[in-house]
């Protein structure tokens, strides 16, 4: 029998695998250690590279002015005060790349097992301006100062970049991916044009990098993006991650032959306050069902939480049994 990170290769080259995996458990996590978030002694609040707060909700890390409202970067125009402040020449990256390997992390599965995918996390564009602003605040800015907002996409890419690429010298991830939130199950937050003139621009630039090192690029974003389906593809970008059911998932696949991991209903009657077990269950199997059958093709639980440890559990299981048994029928 092949491994968890052999039979996952096989999906992302677009092979037939042995079984579907369930992501969660395929892959581990990687942030790199010079600009991932850190604990702040102090306060108890996780702080990222832009000086961003977070506080640990249950059902993720959350930017603590979402509360109060009193955001970290005010105006766009001081962009460059925002940037990390990390002497990028100074840094011992070999040693870097050892501490990002040790505080390996995954969200649904065993963090420690050595043969696993690795999903080095690229870093964050977009999210990163609302981060600092807040959704209104960064959506604002893109009307407002696109300038700004493009240079400073651009100006943390080049960051991100760099880093990567002495990465590399020393550790190749088998996935890398950007983190983008651009859109609600509604549509994109923005127009696609200004997604494509102000966003897309430093994206590219991280695809570009990822590509040239040959790592498979890889993109995290939620909700309904049909209208930049197209941008993806053109960037280079060959797995979505995770690919929701708001897009024509299997349309997407065969037009420009993307890998999806997710497929989950996160809102279904599979994750629900009153879910029944055989609910949860049969969640499980409707999306292995759906996008299974044409490869490229591993399911992943973003959407259930720390909230529901015994759904998780639950989601699990059924994807170790029905994932397994799938292609023997």
């Amino acid at each position: 029998m092949i491994s968890e990170r052999e039979n996952m290769l096989l999906v992302l080259e677009g092979k037939q695998p042995e079984w579907i995996p369930n992501y969660g458990v395929a892959s581990i996590k990687i942030s790199p250690n010079c600009i991932a978030r850190k604990l702040d002694p102090k306060t108890g609040y996780m702080v990222d590279a832009c000086g961003v707060e977070f506080f640990q909700a249950i059902d993720g890390l959350t930017p603590i002015h979402t509360k109060d409202q009193d955001f970290t970067m005010k105006d766009i125009t001081k962009w460059r005060d925002h940037l990390p402040k990390i002497d990028l020449k100074s840094i011992d990256w070999e040693q870097d790349v050892r501490a990002s390997l040790h505080n390996r992390y995954s969200y649904y599965g065993d963090p420690t097992g050595e043969d696993k995918v690795t999903d080095y996390v690229f870093g964050y564009l977009w999210d990163e301006l609302h981060y600092l602003m807040g959704f209104e605040g960064a959506l604002c800015a893109l009307l407002e100062e696109p300038e700004c907002c493009y240079d400073f996409l651009q100006a943390l890419a080049d960051i991100y970049i760099e880093v990567f690429r002495n990465y590399c010298r020393y550790w190749k991830p088998d996935v890398a991916m950007l983190v983008e939130h651009v859109a609600t199950n509604r549509g994109l937050l923005m127009r696609a044009d200004t997604y494509r003139e102000i966003i897309k621009p430093a994206q590219k630039k991280v695809y570009d990098a990822i590509i040239e090192e040959g790592v498979y690029p890889e993109i995290h974003t939620d909700g309904e993006f049909e209208a930049i389906l197209g941008d993806y593809a053109e960037m280079g970008i060959k797995v979505i991650q995770p690919f929701q059911i708001y897009n024509d998932i299997e349309a997407a696949k065969k037009k420009y032959g993307f890998v999806c991991i997710g497929g989950w209903d996160s809102f279904g009657p599979g994750n629900l306050p009153d879910s029944t077990e055989e609910e949860v269950r049969q969640s499980v199997r409707t999306a292995m069902d759906a996008y299974g059958k044409t490869n490229r093709y591993a399911i992943y639980f973003s959407g259930c939480t720390a909230r529901n440890p015994e759904r998780m559990a639950i989601l699990a299981d059924e994807a170790e049994k029905y994932g397994h048994s799938f292609y023997k029928k």
